[in-house]
């Protein structure tokens, strides 16, 4: 679709709403900012973290939902099942007023009692289970809400329930000032066996955030591709492509992220709190009790640590990080045949490395890592420690394959050297191996 077209499209502030087991299709440019209700759900949702189960009611601006009204509560409303949405045009969602409309309703605390509500939310696209989901137009999600308030906001563009699909061939935007008690969400789904696609481009430029998922699930199961084009900048902790749990993750496009990192104190107690960190995958495991999917690049990523004072020097920045809650059992298998560059700028000497492991843990719970296929920049890795890097963990080189490119290619590398166990850890007493180094196969690639 061409300019001409967008300039021609009917302009609409109401929202487009169908019910269980509907179809509907947005060919308008919806723009919803001022509260109503046309544009407004009083939603009580349920979401999977990692197999718990947490329940919440919110109120959520949206552009397109299927909604079922609760038959316990009148006003209220849940995501209904089995719905397709389509967004062929333009949904634009402001949240400034919503914000001065509903911050006095907001909790505290989970504890608190006045309040009624867990977040202030938006949905460009929702549904409930067994739903699919399609953007081929534009989503464009202003953050322009007060960037010094403490109200928790959470601001969704593509949300279903479980055994859904949804995938992004167009075009999403999340922009504005934002404030460091919001949560930015592109399609990141509490749910379990969700496939996820991303085939268009997603830009996320955000001034404030406390937490960013672009492409993820909390859920059991499922897949995540990204065959197109993803570019962060922001603060807080950006987690690109994320999963929980045993998700199939899969970069074949470009992931691009600016972290303007610094440490947030959240005013709000329940939001999630620790230094700055960024990264293009990301998982946080419990326990798992089957296999894990390998986590696979066969793209390009960069991501960059943009530090200042406000960062303190516990910022860290990865191609992939993965962190354990508990003991696992399973093996976590990483390759990368595609292209992962980490650099950093600022005052402090930050940490950044291709991949993280247990970095920002406290606790030692090591677990196998089996690094497969890999691809990188030759270069002094016994300085340089950008490789891999970890508090504790297992290396396993049984099935690696490095391939060392650029003029510095014809170093010779033993596999000992790749990975680096940071001075606290070891000092602390972490678990660190680094098995079958004999197997351990070096190419070289000019």
């Amino acid at each position: 679709m061409n300019k001409l077209d967008y300039q021609l499209m009917n302009q609409t502030d109401k929202s487009l709403r169908i019910g269980a087991g509907a179809y509907g299709v947005n060919r308008d440019h919806i723009i919803i900012g001022h509260p109503q209700a046309t544009n407004l759900a009083d939603i009580t949702e349920q979401a999977i973290a990692a197999g718990q189960v947490l329940n919440g009611r919110n109120i959520a601006l949206y552009g397109m939902a299927a909604l079922t009204d609760d038959p316990a509560n009148a006003g209220r409303h849940h995501l209904a099942p089995n719905a397709t949405l389509i967004n062929e045009g333009i949904i634009e969602i402001h949240l400034a007023e919503m914000e001065k409309a509903f911050k006095a309703q907001v909790k505290s605390s989970p504890k608190d009692t006045e309040g009624i509500y867990r977040f202030i939310k938006c949905f460009a696209m929702a549904a409930g289970k067994d739903s699919l989901l399609i953007n081929e137009g534009i989503i464009c999600i202003h953050f322009d809400q007060d960037p010094d308030s403490d109200t928790p906001i959470y601001g969704e563009t593509l949300l279903a329930g479980e055994n859904s699909t949804l995938i992004n061939r167009g075009e999403i935007r999340l922009i504005g000032n934002g404030s460091f008690n919001t949560q930015a969400r592109v399609i990141a789904v509490p749910a379990n066996n969700m496939t996820i696609i991303n085939e268009g481009n997603i830009m996320l430029d955000m001034e404030r955030a406390s937490t960013i998922r672009i492409l993820a699930t909390t859920g059991l199961g499922g897949s995540i591709i990204n065959q197109g084009n993803i570019s962060v900048k922001s603060s807080g902790r950006i987690m690109t492509i994320a999963r929980f749990a045993d998700t199939h993750l899969l970069n074949e496009g470009v992931v691009d992220i600016v972290s303007r990192a610094r440490y947030i104190e959240n005013k709000v107690s329940f939001l999630y709190q620790s230094f700055p960190l960024a990264c293009a995958f990301y998982e946080h495991c419990l326990p798992n009790s089957v296999p894990m999917p390998p986590i696979v690049n066969n793209g390009t990523v960069r991501v960059h640590l943009e530090g200042s004072d406000a960062s303190t020097p516990h910022a860290v920045a990865f191609g992939i990080y993965s962190e354990m809650v508990g003991k696992e059992e399973q093996t976590h298998r990483m390759e990368n045949t595609g292209s992962i560059t980490v650099t950093k700028s600022g005052p402090y000497d930050f940490l950044v490395a291709e991949v993280g492991v247990n970095v920002q843990s406290t606790k030692d719970f090591p677990y196998h890592v089996e690094i497969g296929e890999w691809h990188t920049e030759a270069r002094n890795f016994i300085e340089t420690k950008d490789l891999f890097v970890c508090n504790s963990g297992i290396f396993d080189f049984a099935h690696t394959r490095l391939t060392l490119m650029g003029v510095n290619a014809a170093l010779d590398v033993k596999a000992e050297s790749l990975v680096y166990q940071r001075g606290e850890a070891m000092q602390r007493g972490d678990t660190f191996q680094v098995l079958n180094v004999d197997k351990f196969r070096l190419y070289y690639k000019e």
